[in-house]
C-alpha cells in the first residue's frame, strides 16, 4: 500500500507542476507607439484631411514629431521623428503632400507623402549659423502652394528670405531677400494671388507695431511694391490676420487697433486705404483654420464671439455666438474651431463647459441662423481642461450635422468624439514621463485569506460556499492537462477579472508613471493598458495657478512605517515640486494605492483630483527611501538640510533618530570660489551625516557636512548615480585554481559624473613662455559616501568642442559599466567612436576576505580594492542603460541599453567580463567561462529585446524581478513605451519546451494501472508461498 500511495502522490504532483515552455519566456511583450502632445499654434495644430477614402489627423507635437493618426481608431498611420535641435516650425498640407519647415529660421524643408509618410524631399535652405532665432520659433516661417495644377511652393524663412521652388524636385526658380532684413521688420505670412505674391509682416515702431507689406511678381520674383500700412498693433503674433478666398484677388488684412476692427484690400501697388468697422469693440482674434476660406472669429471685450466673413466689398459679421459660455473653474474659456467640406461649406464650432448639466456643449454655425447644438460627457477629473479642438463636420443643414471632434487637453489627453460618444482615447502625456516604478500587486484573496480564529461552523459554511467554484476548478484542471502550461506565461490571456491581483508568476504588476503634465498613470505590466489615471491637485495654489514637476517616486508595497506589511497592498509615494504663479516653491507628497489609484493620505474623496501633503515648506534638496528594521520611510531634506519624514509620525521620527548616526549621503554644492567668465559655477561633492543640533533645530534632525571632495579646476559635478539595490546571492567568484575573488560589496558606493567644459591653464615646460591648456573632458568616479574616499576614477575625453559630457553609467553589486564617446584617434588601431567600459571590484587580494558588505568604511580594509576593467568599442550611442534584477539575485545580470537606432538591447555579463584574456584562453580560463577578448561589441540580432519594434527616444529603462528567479521584467519609456521579459541565466526554474507533460502523466498512470493489476497477483503468490514454508 505504501508503494501505491507514492505512485498516487507522484501522479497528483505531476498534475500540479507549472510546466512552461522555455522558449516562451522573453517573447511575451507589448509596445505602445506614441507621438506626443499636439501643439496648438496655427502652423502645427491638429487638422483633419480626407485621403483615399479615409480621414487622417495631421499634427506636430511637443515631442518634435510630425504624425498622422487614423481617425477611425486613433492608431498611428505614420510619423516622422525630428532630431532634438531640428525643431518643427510648421507643417503645411495640400492634396497628397505635406511640407515642413524646421531648424533655426526654418533652415530645412522636407516634403512627405500625406498617406504613407514617405520622405519625398529634404533640402537645406540656408546654413544653421545664418538662421534667425525668433520667439515664438514659428514666427517668420510660412509656406503657400501654387494653384491646383502646379507643383510650385512659395517659402518664407528667417522672416525675410523668400523663394519659389518645385516641391517635387527641390529646384529653386527664384529667391528674394527683403531689403528690410537688417531693420526691425519681420515677415510672417505669404498670400498668393493671380496678380501678386504678398509678403506680410510687422515693423517695430516706438509704441506699437505697424503692418508692412511687400508685393512680388509670383513668376519672376521681381519687386512690385513695398509699403507700411497705417496701423497700430499691440500683439504682433495674433493681432492681425489675412482673409482670402482661395487664390483670388479678393484678399484683405484684418487687424485690431484699440478695440476697433480694421481691414485693407491687398492690391499689387499697395495703395488701398484702411477701412474701419464700427460694430463693436474687440480684443483678440481666434484663427480657427478658416482664414484661407474667408472666415475668422473675433472675440469681443465682453467675452462674446463673432464670426467674421470676407465678402466682395469688405468684411462683415455673419453670426454672434450667444454669451452662454461663461467662465468657471473647470473651463476657463470656450474653445473655437472650424472646417470646410469638400463642397465648400464652412462650419465654425464653439466648445465650452456647461456648468448646470456638467457636460460639454458643442455649437456649430454652418452658414445659417440655426445652430447645431449637442451635449456630451467629458471626464474633467481625469482628463483635465480642454485646450484645443479640431473640427470635422459634414452635413447639409443644421439638423443633420455629423461632427467629429479631436480634443486635446492641458493634461496631454487626446480623444476623438463622434456625435456624443468617445470613439478612441490616447494618453500622449506619457511621452513626458519623468519618474516610473514597478509596484507589486497583492496575491488573490484566496491565497492570502486570513482564517485565524475561525469557528468550526464558519469553516464548514465557507467550504460549502466554495463548492460553487468546483466547476471552474475542474475546467481549469482539464485545460492545464490538455494544453502546455507555458501558455500561462501569456498573462494577457489569463486576466480573468478586473481585480488588481498578481498572476502566479508575478509578471502582472502595476507601473506607476508620473508626467510633466501633472498626471499620474497606473499601467498594467501584463497588457500595457492604462488601469487608472489621476490628476494631481495644486493645493493652496489652485486659484492662482501652479506648475508641478515630479521629482522622486518610491515603492512601499505595504512596508511603510505603520503599514500592514509586505504584500498586503501596492502603494507608492510620489514627491513633486510645486512652483506657484507667484514664484513660491514648495514640496508636495502624494501617497497612492498603485492598484487602484486611490489616495492613501485621506485628503481626497473618491475620484476627485488628488490632493497631496505639503511636506517641505520650500525647495527639497534631496530625498531618500530608507528601509529600517523591515519598514520603509522617506527622508526629505530642505534647503537648510533639515530632515522631514513620511510617514510624519513619532514612530517614524524615532526610528530615524535611532539610526541617524549611520546615515551618510553625498550632495552637490556650488563652490564659493569665483568661476571663469562664461563657465558654469563649479560644484563640489560634499558628504553629510544626520544628527541632532539643538542650536539649529530642536524638533528636526539636521544634516551636517563631514567631508568635501574637490575636483580639478573647472570640473563640475553633473550627475550622481546610485547603485541598483537588490539581494546578493553570490559573494565571490571561484576561479579554476580553486582560489576565490570576493566581491567588493560596499553599500555606500556612489558613481559621480563630472564635466570639465573649459581647460585648466597649466605649464608643463619650464622653458615655455605661455602656459598650455588642458583639454576639457569628462570624469567618472566611484566614491565612498561615508568618508569621501575615491575607489575608482577615470578621465574621459570631451565628446567635442562646446559639447556637454554625455556619459551613461550604472552600478550594481561590484559591477560598474559606463558608456561615452571618444572623438580622438590616439593610435593607428583605434578610431573615434563610442566606448563601453566595464569594471569589477573585488576585495583586497585573492582569497583575502574583508567582508566589505559589513565592514566599516572607516576601517583600513575598506579601501583595499582590486579592480579589473576593460574597454570595448560600442557600435552606436545609447540613451539609457541599466542592469537586470531578479528576486533572489541568483541569476547573472545582463546589461540593458537603449540605442540610438531605437532598439532595446541586452548584453550578457559574461561577454563584458573585464578578465577576458587578450590571448587564447588557457584550460583553466575556459573552465571559468572566460572567452578571448574581442575589442568590438557587435549588434547581434538575438540580443535585441525589442525585436521589430521601433522604440524611439528611450529616456529611462526600469527593471523589476518577477516571482520566477530566472526572469526579469524590463520596461522602457520615452517617446514610446515597451515592456518585455528576459532570462539572463536561462529559464532554469521552468520546464523546457521539449518536456511532454501528457506523456509523463500517461506513463505514470499506466504504471499505476499495472500496479493495481499486479498487486492482487503478488499478494496471492505470497499467500500461496506460505503453504510451502
Amino acid at each position: 500500500m505504501r508503494q501505491l500511495f507514492f505512485v498516487f502522490l507522484l501522479v497528483l504532483q505531476s498534475c500540479l507542476v507549472h510546466a512552461v515552455h522555455k522558449s516562451d519566456v522573453g517573447l511575451i511583450d507589448w509596445y505602445k507607439q506614441l507621438v506626443g502632445v499636439p501643439l496648438t499654434t496655427t502652423a502645427n495644430s491638429p487638422t483633419f484631411h480626407h485621403v483615399s477614402g479615409r480621414d487622417i489627423i495631421l499634427t506636430a507635437t511637443m515631442s518634435n514629431v510630425l504624425a498622422a493618426l487614423d481617425a477611425a481608431d486613433g492608431q498611428v498611420a505614420w510619423r516622422y521623428i525630428f532630431e532634438g535641435e531640428d525643431m518643427i516650425t510648421g507643417y503645411y498640407a495640400n492634396d497628397n503632400v505635406v511640407v515642413t519647415l524646421s531648424g533655426t529660421g526654418g533652415e530645412i524643408l522636407r516634403t512627405f507623402d500625406i498617406q504613407t509618410g514617405v520622405l519625398l524631399l529634404e533640402k537645406q535652405l540656408h546654413p544653421p549659423q545664418l538662421g534667425h532665432r525668433a520667439e515664438p520659433h514659428t514666427l517668420g516661417k510660412h509656406v503657400v502652394f501654387g494653384d491646383n495644377n502646379s507643383t510650385d511652393i512659395y517659402v518664407l524663412t528667417n522672416g525675410y528670405n523668400f523663394a519659389r521652388m518645385n516641391r517635387e524636385t527641390g529646384e529653386t526658380y527664384w529667391e528674394f531677400a527683403s531689403p528690410d532684413a537688417s531693420s526691425l521688420v519681420i515677415h510672417s505670412k505669404l498670400v498668393l494671388t493671380p496678380s501678386a505674391l504678398y509678403l506680410i509682416g510687422i515693423a517695430k515702431s516706438l509704441q506699437s507695431y505697424t503692418l508692412h507689406v511687400t508685393s512680388l511678381n509670383p513668376k519672376t520674383g521681381e519687386l512690385i511694391s513695398t509699403a507700411n500700412i497705417p496701423s497700430s498693433i499691440e500683439n504682433p503674433i495674433n493681432g492681425f490676420q489675412v482673409l482670402s478666398n482661395g487664390i483670388s484677388d479678393n484678399n484683405r488684412i484684418v487687424w485690431l487697433e484699440h478695440g476697433t476692427l480694421k481691414h485693407v484690400l491687398l492690391v499689387p501697388k499697395l495703395n488701398s486705404k484702411p477701412v474701419s468697422v464700427q460694430q463693436a469693440e474687440f480684443e483678440s482674434f481666434v484663427d480657427v483654420g478658416l482664414s484661407k476660406d474667408a472666415h475668422i472669429v473675433a472675440i469681443k471685450t465682453d467675452g462674446a464671439a463673432r464670426v467674421i466673413k470676407l465678402i466682395e466689398d469688405g468684411i462683415k459679421g455673419v453670426y454672434d455666438f450667444k454669451d452662454e459660455a461663461t467662465t468657471n473653474e473647470e473651463q476657463r474659456f470656450p474653445v473655437y474651431s472650424g472646417n470646410v467640406e469638400e463642397t465648400g461649406r464652412v462650419h465654425v464650432a464653439r466648445v465650452y463647459w456647461k456648468q448646470d448639466v456638467k457636460q460639454v456643449a458643442l455649437e456649430i454655425y454652418s452658414g445659417t441662423p440655426d445652430l447645431s447644438f449637442s451635449l456630451f460627457d467629458f471626464d474633467t477629473l481625469n482628463n483635465g481642461v480642454i485646450n484645443f479642438v479640431a473640427l470635422n463636420a459634414r452635413g447639409t443643414g443644421s439638423n443633420d450635422i455629423a461632427p467629429k471632434l479631436l480634443i486635446s487637453t492641458y493634461t496631454g489627453n487626446v480623444q476623438l468624439v463622434e456625435g456624443t460618444q468617445v470613439k478612441w482615447n490616447r494618453e500622449e502625456a506619457l511621452t513626458s514621463s519623468v519618474v516610473a516604478e514597478f509596484a507589486e500587486l497583492p496575491p488573490p484573496k484566496a491565497v492570502v485569506g486570513d482564517h485565524e480564529g475561525e469557528s468550526f461552523v464558519s469553516r464548514v459554511i465557507r467550504h460549502i460556499a466554495d463548492l460553487q467554484k468546483l466547476p471552474a476548478y475542474i475546467l481549469h484542471f482539464l485545460k492545464r492537462f490538455v494544453m502546455n502550461q507555458s501558455s500561462l506565461l501569456t498573462t494577457k490571456n489569463n486576466i480573468q477579472s478586473d481585480e488588481a491581483v498578481r498572476d502566479e508568476f508575478g509578471f502582472r504588476q502595476i507601473i506607476v508613471v508620473a508626467t510633466m503634465f501633472g498626471k499620474v498613470y497606473g499601467i498594467d505590466s501584463a497588457t500595457g493598458n492604462v488601469v487608472w489615471t489621476r490628476l494631481l491637485g495644486l493645493g493652496w495654489a489652485a486659484n492662482g495657478g501652479a506648475r508641478l514637476a515630479p521629482l522622486k517616486l518610491y515603492t512601499f508595497n505595504g512596508e511603510g512605517v505603520g503599514g500592514e506589511g509586505k504584500g498586503t497592498r501596492s502603494d507608492v509615494v510620489l514627491i513633486v515640486q510645486r512652483t506657484a504663479a507667484n514664484t513660491l516653491v514648495d514640496t508636495v507628497l502624494f501617497h497612492i494605492d498603485a492598484a487602484t489609484g486611490q489616495d492613501l493620505t485621506g485628503k481626497t474623496a473618491g475620484s476627485d483630483v488628488l490632493e497631496g501633503i505639503d511636506i517641505v515648506p520650500g525647495v527639497m534638496v534631496e530625498s531618500y527611501m530608507l528601509q529600517l528594521k523591515g519598514q520603509k520611510l522617506v527622508m526629505l531634506l530642505d534647503e537648510y538640510l533639515q530632515t522631514y519624514t513620511y510617514p510624519d509620525t513619532p514612530e517614524a521620527y524615532n526610528l530615524l533618530k535611532e539610526v541617524a548616526s549611520s546615515l551618510y549621503f553625498p550632495l552637490r554644492t556650488n563652490s564659493k570660489s569665483p568661476s571663469p567668465p562664461g563657465s558654469p559655477r563649479q560644484r563640489h561633492l560634499v558628504g553629510y551625516q544626520v544628527g541632532m543640533n539643538d542650536e539649529l533645530s530642536r524638533d528636526r534632525l539636521i544634516a551636517h557636512p563631514v567631508w568635501t571632495l574637490s575636483f580639478r579646476d573647472g570640473e563640475t559635478v553633473v550627475g550622481l548615480v546610485s547603485p541598483q539595490k537588490g539581494p546578493v546571492a553570490s559573494y565571490g567568484k571561484v576561479m579554476a585554481n580553486r582560489t576565490t575573488l570576493y566581491k567588493y560589496l560596499n553599500p555606500h558606493m556612489n558613481v559621480v559624473l563630472t564635466d570639465q567644459r573649459q581647460g585648466r591653464p597649466v605649464t608643463r615646460d619650464t622653458n615655455a613662455t605661455t602656459p598650455t591648456t588642458e583639454h576639457p573632458g569628462c570624469g567618472v568616479y566611484v566614491v565612498d559616501n561615508v568618508k569621501g574616499s575615491i575607489l575608482y576614477e577615470a578621465s574621459l575625453p570631451s565628446p567635442g568642442p562646446g559639447m556637454k559630457c554625455n556619459v551613461k553609467a550604472t552600478l550594481t553589486e561590484n559591477w560598474l559599466a559606463y558608456h561615452y564617446y571618444d572623438p580622438e584617434e590616439a593610435a593607428v588601431e583605434e578610431a573615434r567612436g563610442w566606448r563601453l567600459v566595464t569594471v569589477e571590484f573585488y576585495e583586497g587580494d585573492i582569497d583575502k576576505k574583508t567582508k566589505s558588505s559589513e565592514a566599516s568604511s572607516f576601517s583600513e580594509a575598506s579601501t583595499q580594492v582590486q579592480i579589473f576593467e576593460d574597454v570595448f568599442v560600442f557600435p552606436q550611442g545609447i540613451t539609457a542603460m541599466t542592469m537586470t534584477k531578479t528576486k533572489f539575485g541568483i541569476s547573472t545580470k545582463d546589461l540593458i541599453v537603449a540605442t540610438n537606432s531605437n532598439k532595446i538591447q541586452s548584453y550578457p555579463r559574461r561577454l563584458l567580463d573585464p578578465r577576458r584574456p587578450r590571448r587564447k584562453p588557457t584550460n583553466q580560463e575556459l573552465e571559468e567561462g572566460l572567452m578571448q577578448y574581442e575589442p568590438v561589441l557587435f549588434d547581434h540580432p538575438k540580443a535585441v529585446l525589442s525585436h521589430e519594434y521601433d522604440v524611439a527616444r528611450t529616456q529611462h529603462i526600469i527593471t523589476a524581478p518577477s516571482l520566477l528567479e530566472s526572469t526579469s521584467l524590463v520596461f522602457a519609456t520615452g517617446l514610446d513605451m515597451f515592456l518585455t521579459r528576459t532570462s539572463p541565466s536561462g529559464t532554469f526554474d521552468l520546464l523546457s519546451e521539449t518536456f511532454n507533460k501528457k506523456q509523463l502523466i500517461w506513463t505514470v498512470g499506466g504504471l499505476l494501472v499495472a500496479l493495481l493489476v499486479a498487486w492482487p497477483m503478488v499478494r496471492e503468490k505470497k499467500l500461496n508461498g506460505k503453504w510451502y514454508f
